[in-house]
């Protein structure tokens, strides 16, 4: 099912910065049409959708997929203005953005934000964003969220961790409703997208309030090197989470997998 005219028209036409919105029933990944969007001069903030997703790409070379009419698979175009050495803070960005968009369709459900940008509802992961650069001064954001997945069978890529919005509420509550969401986000990045390229870590805050990673007890998984252990005591203003080992000095990550750890 595409998304209403209406709200098309509205994303488009409305206060959002959306310069157009793309529907497809089924493609191997939005983000690869979107990669070849950016390298055609699209202009942003433009939209890629789709009903089901069967390459979908994660982070790390993950793979995910989504039945139709499960999830919202979201990729967009845009040019950000911000120097190079805030770059790395658009997925944070972009993970704030859909925690603040979400939290309104999972009431009395626990929403957070794993380092650096996954969506957990009720401590499981309902979404996550992959950001790329396919040519100078444009990015590619692509988010897939978890929307109603209780009558669909789990694909293997499907992780036991993993949950949908619909799965997490409480008994008696209808499904939440994906245009809404799709509508929700569009609005709140726009408005959170415009603040950071004029004032690039000003979101931070926000960011450090959602963010369970800290304070927990973390393995983090870098390439090339050995799992880092120890304990998540902050975010840096270039996005690096900051972890205390046992007896040493910070360690700054600017990318890895987090596992959050449970102490005995």
């Amino acid at each position: 099912m595409s998304p209403p005219a209406g709200l098309v028209r509205s994303l488009v036409e409305g206060p959002s910065l959306v310069s157009a919105l793309e529907w497809h029933d089924e493609v191997t990944s939005t983000n690869m049409l979107a990669l070849d969007a950016a390298r055609r001069g699209v202009p942003e903030v433009y939209a890629i959708l789709a009903d089901r997703q069967t390459v979908g790409r994660g982070r790390r070379g993950r793979t995910w997929e989504a039945p139709r009419g499960t999830s919202l698979l979201l990729s967009l175009v845009v040019r950000p203005t911000v120097r190079p050495v805030d770059l790395p803070l658009l997925p944070l960005l972009t993970g704030l953005a859909l925690l603040e968009a979400v939290k309104p369709s999972c009431p009395g459900t626990e929403v957070g934000l794993k380092w650096p940008n996954d969506l957990l509802v009720a401590d499981r992961k309902a979404a996550g964003i992959l950001v790329e650069a396919p040519v100078q001064g444009a990015a590619v954001i692509g988010i897939g969220l978890n929307v109603d997945w209780r009558a669909a069978e789990r694909p293997e890529t499907l992780r036991e961790g993993s949950i949908s919005l619909a799965e997490a509420l409480p008994p008696g509550l209808p499904a939440p409703d994906r245009w809404r969401i799709l509508a929700a986000l569009l609005g709140v990045f726009s408005n959170r997208y415009q603040e950071w390229q004029r004032r690039p870590v000003a979101f931070l805050e926000g960011y450090r309030q959602r963010c369970t990673t800290l304070g927990q007890q973390v393995r983090i998984q870098r390439a090339g090197t050995e799992p880092l252990e120890g304990k998540a005591v902050g975010v840096g203003e270039d996005g690096a989470l900051e972890v205390r080992q046992d007896g040493s000095a910070v360690v700054r990550c600017a990318a890895g997998a987090v596992e959050h750890l449970r102490l005995a």
